[in-house]
């Protein structure tokens, strides 16, 4: 039986600027019997398409916040890191 492939949103670290991984979130997946796979932060809307085409599933793992303007507000002080292209890729890859 072929395994469930699971698109998994990456970690983003700013300051080397680079995505990363923990490996309990694609050795849980592993241990469930499907195939993780990591995806790129990527904007644009034909890539996301072919994403969305490739995978069975997503796991959005979460850590920066969610960039405010998306759902209409300001920043304000209890905001954490927030990735901008993270928040875009996730919100086009939901839609």
């Amino acid at each position: 039986m072929k395994k469930a492939a699971i698109g998994v949103t990456p970690l983003w670290d700013r300051d080397r600027d680079s995505y990363w991984m923990l490996p309990g979130y694609l050795e849980g997946l592993e241990l469930a019997g499907l195939l993780p796979i990591t995806l790129p932060l990527t904007e644009n809307a034909q890539d996301i398409s072919r994403l969305v085409s490739l995978c069975d599933g997503f796991l959005f793992t979460g850590r920066q916040d969610v960039p405010t303007r998306l759902y209409s507000e300001k920043p304000w002080q209890a905001c954490g890191e927030i990735c901008e292209k993270r928040g875009t890729f996730e919100q086009r890859l939901f839609a």
